[in-house]
């Protein structure tokens, strides 16, 4: 049976997530539960509904989608009234909706159809020197898909990434994933375990032995990057425990991500409450400390 990824967007024309020009994949569920997650809709392993009340026009759009729902989860009352936690996705909502302001959140999508939307672009990966990333949720959670993947890409010598969490069985990884990476960026988010443990309900240890292990295997690129949320990672015990990490590994560079806020909005559409909440993104003051905390230390950096 062709085998099939669960993942909840593919974008075009990415730029950030490697060089050249790329497309990334996303796919769908991740170990970790960090509070400040950029792609929210991205951690459950489960289809989920997205409602966006600023693009409903309800009554005016007749309100199609209250008689196509099979379990009755839409009503109306000033406004359409969405029932997240009976909805069955029969995704005959999301048919109907003329704006939609209903959306389904993940989908199952076989490895052909994939390498197909995938490879619309390959002359531009080949001009550029782009290639495709997978990233998520995490990629690793759904390694037999991504192995396959990964291996038809570098058959037809596409440029391959990965973004991770770092969160996984070495073993596995080692020979069904980093055989065809040319590329790892991998995120070191907290170097206290008990801070891991609070923060993204696991423990820190297997991420720190499996970036020890993939820095030493050499052969694959492997870039750490270190998001900067405020109040959380961007301490100074933090981020020089995770400098003096990288300079025990002879690691002199990390890539730096400063907290963007943009995330929140899909908290809302999502029906979930948030656990982290700031509105605002850093500050140049707060960014020149976190460099500057990193330089101390004795690691170089850069903004991602």
């Amino acid at each position: 049976m062709e085998a099939h990824a669960f993942i909840f967007d593919i974008k075009r024309d990415c730029s950030e997530d490697g060089p050249g020009i790329r497309t990334t994949v996303f796919f769908k569920g991740c170990p970790l539960s960090c509070p400040w997650c950029q792609n929210p809709e991205g951690k459950q392993k489960r289809p989920e509904l997205s409602f966006r009340a600023e693009a409903c026009t309800a009554p005016a759009c007749g309100l199609a989608c209250i008689a196509q729902c099979e379990v009755g989860c839409l009503s109306f009352f000033n406004a359409l009234q969405v029932d997240f936690e009976h909805c069955i996705r029969c995704e005959a909502c999301f048919e109907v909706c003329p704006t939609q302001a209903l959306e389904p959140v993940g989908y199952t999508i076989s490895l052909s159809d994939l390498l197909y939307r995938l490879l619309i672009d390959e002359a531009f990966y080949r001009s550029s020197g782009g290639g495709i990333t997978l990233s998520g949720g995490e990629v690793t959670a759904q390694m037999p898909f991504a192995s396959q993947l990964l291996k038809a890409l570098k058959a037809r010598k596409i440029n391959t990434a990965i973004e991770t969490c770092g969160f996984f069985e070495y073993a596995q990884f080692e020979s069904r994933i980093l055989p065809y990476l040319d590329l790892i960026y991998f995120d070191l988010k907290l170097i206290d375990e008990n801070e891991s443990l609070r923060y993204t309900g696991r423990s820190n240890q297997l991420i720190l032995e499996n970036f020890k292990r993939l820095v030493k295997a050499r052969g694959t690129d492997v870039i750490p990057r270190i998001p900067l949320i405020p109040g959380i990672t961007d301490s100074e015990n933090n981020l020089s425990g995770i400098a003096a990490f990288l300079k025990s590994l002879q690691v002199a560079k990390a890539v730096l991500l400063p907290y963007n806020p943009l995330w929140q909005d899909k908290l809302t559409r999502l029906n979930l409450s948030p656990r982290y909440a700031r509105p605002t993104f850093m500050t140049p003051k707060e960014k020149d400390a976190c460099l500057r905390r990193i330089a101390e230390a004795g690691t170089s950096s850069a903004d991602g």
